[in-house]
């Protein structure tokens, strides 16, 4: 039967969680107490439980408590409408809803057939509130917080923001490679915006900043410098592509004050993570997103002349494969450790991985071969933009500067680079302003509603 234990062998009186309420740190010792209590409300036959988490102690407590009762635990977010709640439980008919902020355990099923190695399902990488899962074992969530672990040589001082949503994958990541190793992690449902985010990194000796591309350009544009993190010794990216110049000032950033910048690349699928670069490789390999975590591997599949292809990835954290309904939940391992991923990239001769884009947005226009990421990776060094194909005309959504002639100058700049660069007529490209770019729950570019805005 699965089981994740994330706190075994961590002293009692160390140190674990303080979240946005306050008050002393929670020991392992209080938070195993506060897990078992959340364990015996779901005593019971192995069953699935639906946890909305929080980023607080109780939603940590509720999910390592359905953890050690042997439960297979979904994660949602918690602000999904009524309406989408109740179309994933007609699907998935889950024993438990437990919902940690209002101190509810709902029992709404029976129990049911579950692989042995089930632990976590998670909602796939673009959207929250889809109806299909991933479905990971308990080995490949302990497997890759281990390695996370190792590759960001995590000690018991350590002490982690939590503020990236723990329904989400590297929000996850982050908690779980923290336990693991004896850490602390200051949990918030703060955003970096709020004025009370930064006080309470700084109150809270935080030497561990993650974050997705949205909250890297945030801390760039308040100044790494001005927010006083006297205690960061690790700023972490991952969540998508950082522009190169964003990317050269954090590192330089935490060069100049001692510490260690890292881009990871990784997908839910893989528990989440796969490829780190480390902080010294940076200078060699500023593009990269690093070599693939201890006892895993990246391979090229089909490169073309030059050396780009789909990106393969084997390891013990690859998922066990999809679910779209209950039926799902007993099937077996689908993959056998090999994820073909769908981003498309190549290896350097350090094995050091550089992504190019997606599968699915390479596409051959006017008998051109043109991916869109690499187009949209030009329109950025221009300034802040995003490209969206329908059809045969790419659209390119660029942000308003508030100035008409720098608006006018940045869009014939564009175009004639983009002519230039990749051989496509001005005539096939759109050029629309807009005030801010989209944004995802999880900071990510929304590319639906950029299309929708077409």
């Amino acid at each position: 039967m699965a089981g994740i234990d994330l706190i075994h062998g961590v002293r009692a009186d160390r140190p674990a969680l303080l979240d946005d309420a306050g008050g002393d740190w929670v020991t392992y010792g209080q938070l195993a107490d506060l897990a078992r209590r959340w364990a015996t409300r779901m005593s019971g036959p192995r069953g699935l439980v639906f946890l909305h988490p929080t980023n607080d102690v109780a939603s940590v407590a509720a999910l390592i408590g359905a953890f050690s009762a042997g439960h297979a635990v979904a994660l949602f977010d918690p602000s999904l409408p009524p309406a989408t709640r109740a179309d994933l439980q007609e699907l998935y008919h889950p024993r438990w809803t437990v919902e940690p902020r209002f101190d509810s355990v709902r029992v709404c099923g029976d129990r049911m057939d579950l692989n042995p190695d089930l632990a976590v399902l998670m909602s796939t990488s673009g959207s929250t509130g889809s109806a299909k899962l991933v479905r990971l074992a308990a080995t490949s969530i302990l497997a890759n917080a281990s390695a996370i672990g190792d590759v960001l040589d995590i000690g018991d001082t350590d002490v982690a923001v939590g503020h990236l949503p723990l329904h989400y994958s590297y929000g996850l990541s982050v908690l779980t490679s923290h336990l693991v190793r004896g850490a602390r992690v200051r949990l918030t449902a703060m955003g970096l915006t709020d004025k009370r985010f930064w006080p309470a990194v700084r109150e809270a000796d935080v030497t561990h900043m993650p974050g997705v591309p949205f909250h890297h350009q945030l801390m760039i544009r308040l100044g790494l410098d001005r927010l006083r993190l006297d205690h960061l010794r690790t700023l972490t990216q991952a969540g998508g592509r950082l522009e190169p110049e964003l990317r050269r000032r954090a590192h330089q950033f935490m060069h100049d004050t001692g510490g260690r910048f890292y881009v990871m690349y990784g997908q839910t699928e893989a528990s989440p993570r796969m490829t780190t670069l480390q902080h010294a490789d940076f200078p060699a390999a500023p593009d990269s997103v690093g070599t693939a975590l201890p006892g895993c591997r990246i391979e090229i599949r089909d490169p073309d002349s030059t050396g780009h292809g789909e990106v393969v990835f084997s390891g013990p954290n690859v998922m066990l494969g999809y679910a779209h309904s209950a039926a799902d939940l007993a099937r077996a391992d689908d993959l056998g450790g090999r994820l073909h991923t769908g981003d498309v990239g190549m290896l350097d001769d350090a094995g050091r991985l550089t992504l190019s884009g997606r599968v699915s947005r390479v596409r051959k226009l006017f008998g051109v071969r043109v991916n869109v990421d690499e187009v949209e990776a030009a329109v950025t060094s221009f300034g802040p933009g995003a490209v969206t194909l329908t059809g045969d005309r790419l659209t390119i959504h660029a942000v308003r500067t508030g100035r008409q002639a720098d608006d006018e100058q940045f869009g014939r700049a564009v175009l004639a680079g983009l002519e230039r660069q990749f051989a496509i007529p001005a005539n096939r490209y759109a050029l629309r302003f807009i005030d801010e770019l989209p944004r995802t729950r999880r900071g990510k570019i929304d590319y639906q509603a950029l299309e929708a805005l077409s």
